[in-house]
């Protein structure tokens, strides 16, 4: 199941990406714009201030990237540890790890910068897009796999333990805040 898709709005195609957004944004369809630089969050406020009027999410890649390549070296799983389906090739890895962290030196100042070393970079991208829309999202993972749990475990047919099922009832919506209680 998707749950969301982001969308690289940088590049030469700007305005079809636009486009291509602006009816899907209530499918949680995100355009993105890569922001280098160290220290940058993984995703930013997003901001309506661009010619087609849609949310523009500005995503740290430089944190992404740092945040990938550092989970890639995890080795025992766990939390962080990266999965991959046996059928990925060697040149899906090739892609993913086609840039690295060099140091420059900019007016005698270290600068940390991420440089291609390998033509296509396409899984890398891809990975970094796909981090940035789960942290659109905010989505918290382990609510989401207990949940799967309860319905592998409790199929339609078979009724729900009643220990195990949380009154869903909404509460109702108050009318305070400034807005509404200031009369």
């Amino acid at each position: 199941m998707v749950r969301a898709a982001c969308i690289d709005s940088g590049g030469h195609h700007t305005s079809s990406v636009y486009n291509y957004v602006r009816p899907r944004e209530g499918k949680r369809f995100f355009a993105i714009k890569g922001v280098g630089g160290e220290g940058k969050p993984l995703v930013g406020k997003p901001t309506r201030n661009n010619i087609g009027k849609i949310r523009l999410f500005p995503v740290g890649v430089d944190s992404a990237k740092d945040l990938l390549f550092s989970r890639m070296r995890i080795k025992e799983v766990g939390p962080g540890y990266m999965h991959f389906p046996l059928s990925r090739s060697d040149e899906y890895f090739r892609q993913l790890t086609a840039e690295k962290l060099v140091t420059r030196y900019h007016k005698g100042f270290a600068r940390r910068e991420w440089v291609k070393i390998r033509p296509r970079n396409e899984a890398l991208d891809v990975r970094v897009y796909a981090m940035a829309a789960l942290g659109i999202l905010n989505l918290n993972l382990n609510t989401l796999a207990n949940r799967e749990f309860m319905a592998r475990e409790n199929p339609p047919d078979k009724p729900i333990p009643q220990e195990n099922v949380r009154n869903s009832r909404r509460m109702p919506q108050k009318n305070g805040g400034f807005i509404n209680g200031w009369r």
